[in-house]
């Protein structure tokens, strides 16, 4: 008789497992050769037992694809995760064949049952009582349905059982690897089959005949050290390259076609990253991040790219462009970390530009790193400015390359560093004198709340500006190649002034005439020389600084200890000279020398300390918020653009809530919805964020109201009132 696994469409138990064995077939190519054939049938047996659970009545009630049935004995008991029934249906056969696998500390059968039961999370207290009942009064008796005649078991417990022998700091930590590899592969397969979608996609083409063409388009010769990345493919890589060196595209060499990942801090980043290598990949590129919705391009608004986003999601293109907290989270060994640890095992891990990252971020990257080294992933950490104490610790990983640092002897940068403030009339003179000379200026500030004031007191230049607190439709306007500042690398550009906040420094290949810009650590602010006189041929001969350096009050953003030691060497040693790559290294040094006295790097260690001995996070979300050290994530629609687009925005909330809406026009919807909104850190619980409509979706995803605004294209959204201090826009 047919018991139901799933509906719309209606999907039996059967067919469900059948399609999670097809796509088990599929990934084995990907995996460890040794371990599926010792665990082949163990996997089997986890893929079969997984949803019989799903037999119980409630469950076969909620899905409406039969009869209704009612058990006078289980009235008045809630229903019972069908994963935590499925461990009943485990014979007594199959538990002595998988003792046999036991090795000291845990039988091997418990951790099968963990991969089981825990192949979902649940937060609710468990109920053995009303396990037991439902066993012994539906299971026991709706067994034929599934072809089953063996007695089913009905003593055990959850947690004292299974959840606690596992989750054990000794068993956890010596089982890691075993239970990445079976519990991963279950969520993989389950996951993937549920999508109705390929466990991994090929890559379709040719990647390197790809690559080199693009290459040659441009006109290019690679350099002597992204040539080498072809001899370091199967190596664990750490590159620290000049900004504007080429290493996107070393990156792209040592990939060489197989599965990989590239991480980012910035979502402006990703954007831009995932645009360069759409233009050479094609569809084999996906991106993921938090908004991945909103991706919808012109050219992708058909159920293609409903594919494509299903497909990032569960981690199954063959190269992903991603932030890095939708992959490094798994640290926090939430319920769930086991998929993308199994995946980056046969993966390529790109992390690009660590110093963006905050010291409890670096401590969570180098811990990932460390244990999908364990797994067996490859790795690339790429950077212009990477700490040296984190350079100490990479030397211990076993089988890693360092190659020869790329520092051409290139003159870039002429630094003056001022003992005031940029929004000092003496600083506002430079820059209006440097766009009255045909310069493409760039301003750089520590806050989007200076950038702002900035903007204001520049009015009469027609600044424009880019921060993160603007809308999404507005943002991806000023990142935009053809009118925002991406615009400003075509040689035929007009001057022009832009004003920006971090949001410029990783990754976007700019190319400004001057900088000016607050004083923030020495790593962040190499980045930001990064975006002046970048693609010249030539060096910067001229007598006058073509980067001008100011200090900036202590804020959140950076560590003060760092912030003050970099200004500190910059006025006393540099002021006034050309800063080379080789001179930009020593003062990264300098910067950082006897960095364990300090509380940035005190911060580092005890964060990173705990992730070793096992912190872990209640789910997936918690985890994304530790990772960014954030207490209250936000998406925030501003008030003003709320009032003016409130008709649209409830029509569009009506078709996300839907369930009689298509797929397709739920994602559009959703796309569209993005449209308005701004990402907000909140440290505190502010008054001004009020609800959105009587919306299930967006208070499923935090998105709110946020009143005591301001909004305009030109400066984005502005708080009016005190209750804006407790907020910081990413």
């Amino acid at each position: 008789m047919a018991v139901y696994a799933k509906s719309n469409p209606a999907e039996t138990i059967e067919e469900h497992n059948r399609k999670l064995l097809e796509n088990y077939e599929k990934l084995k190519k990907f995996l460890d050769r040794e371990k599926i054939q010792k665990y082949d049938e163990i996997i089997k047996k986890i893929l079969y037992y997984h949803d019989l659970g799903k037999l119980n009545h409630k469950f076969q009630n909620k899905l409406g694809l039969s009869s209704k049935v009612i058990i006078q004995e289980l009235k008045g008991f809630d229903e019972i995760p069908h994963e935590w029934l499925s461990i009943a249906f485990l014979s007594k056969e199959d538990k002595r064949y998988f003792h046999t696998f036991s090795t000291d500390g845990v039988f091997f059968a418990d951790l099968v049952q963990y991969c089981i039961a825990f192949h979902h999370s649940r937060t609710k207290p468990f109920d053995k009582k009303a396990l037991e009942m439902t066993i012994r009064h539906d299971l026991e008796k709706n067994k034929y349905k599934l072809g089953i005649s063996y007695p089913l078991n009905s003593d055990y417990d959850i947690n004292k059982d299974i959840k606690q022998k596992i989750e054990s700091q000794t068993n956890f930590k010596n089982y890691f690897e075993l239970l990445v590899f079976l519990k991963g592969i279950l969520h993989k397969c389950d996951y993937t089959a549920s999508a109705d979608i390929e466990p991994e996609k090929n890559y379709d083409g040719n990647y390197e005949l790809a690559f080199n063409n693009w290459v040659s388009q441009q006109g290019w010769q690679l350099k002597p050290f992204q040539h080498e990345a072809k001899r370091l493919r199967d190596k664990n890589v750490i590159l620290i390259a000049a900004t504007g060196s080429g290493k996107t595209e070393y990156s792209m060499n040592w990939i060489n076609g197989e599965k990989a990942f590239y991480l980012l801090g910035l979502k402006t980043a990703v954007n831009e990253m995932y645009r360069r290598f759409k233009d050479i990949f094609g569809n084999n590129v996906s991106l993921l991040h938090g908004e991945i919705s909103y991706m919808l391009e012109n050219n992708e608004a058909d159920e293609s790219y409903i594919e494509r986003i299903e497909t990032a999601r569960k981690f199954c293109a063959p190269i992903t462009i991603a932030t890095a907290d939708q992959l490094v989270p798994a640290v926090f060994k939430y319920n769930g970390f086991e998929l993308p640890y199994l995946t980056a095992s046969y993966s390529k891990i790109v992390v690009d530009e660590i110093q963006s990252f905050s010291p409890d971020s670096i401590a969570a990257i180098m811990v990932f790193l460390s244990e999908i080294h364990r797994v067996g992933g490859k790795f690339l950490l790429m950077t212009a400015t990477l700490p040296p104490f984190i350079k100490d610790e990479l030397k211990g990983f076993q089988d890693i390359e360092f190659p020869e640092q790329e520092l051409p002897p290139t003159k870039r940068h002429k630094i003056a560093v001022y003992n005031e403030y940029i929004h000092n009339d003496s600083s506002l003179t430079l820059i209006e004198k440097e766009f009255q000379a045909g310069k493409k200026v760039l301003i750089v500030c520590n806050t989007v709340k200076r950038a702002q004031e900035m903007h204001e007191v520049l009015l009469d230049l027609s600044p424009l500006l880019i921060h993160s607190r603007f809308i999404l439709q507005d943002r991806r306007k000023k990142e935009s190649n053809k009118f925002g500042i991406m615009a400003i690398n075509d040689p035929t550009h007009p001057p022009a002034i832009w004003i920006a906040t971090q949001v410029v420094e990783a990754s976007l290949d700019l190319d400004f005439d001057v900088l000016f810009t607050e004083c923030s650590p020495i790593d962040s602010l190499l980045q930001r020389f990064g975006r002046c006189w970048r693609k010249r041929n030539k060096e910067y001969e001229d007598n006058e600084p073509n980067i001008y350096i100011f200090k900036t009050e202590h804020t959140r953003v950076y560590d003060r200890e760092l912030l003050d030691r970099t200004y500190s060497l910059l006025f006393a040693d540099y002021n006034g000279r050309i800063m080379d790559e080789t001179t930009k290294q020593n003062a990264i040094v300098m910067v950082f020398k006897d960095i364990e006295k300090t509380k940035y790097y005190e911060k580092y260690r005890r964060n990173k300390e705990l992730l070793e001995l096992g912190l872990k996070a209640s789910s997936r979300v918690e985890a994304e918020d530790l990772f960014r050290n954030i207490f209250f994530n936000y998406c925030v629609i501003p008030r003003p653009v709320y009032e003016k687009n409130e008709r649209e925005i409830t029509a569009l909330l009506k078709d996300i809530d839907s369930k009689n809406v298509e797929k397709m026009q739920r994602i559009q919807a959703k796309s569209k919805l993005k449209e308005f909104t701004a990402p907000v850190q909140i440290f505190n619980h502010p008054k001004c964020l009020s609800p959105v409509a009587d919306s299930e979706y967006c208070r499923r995803n935090n998105i709110m109201i946020m009143n005591d605004v301001t909004y305009s294209y030109e400066k984005g959204l502005e708080l009016t009132d005190k209750e804006g201090e407790g907020v910081l826009v990413l």
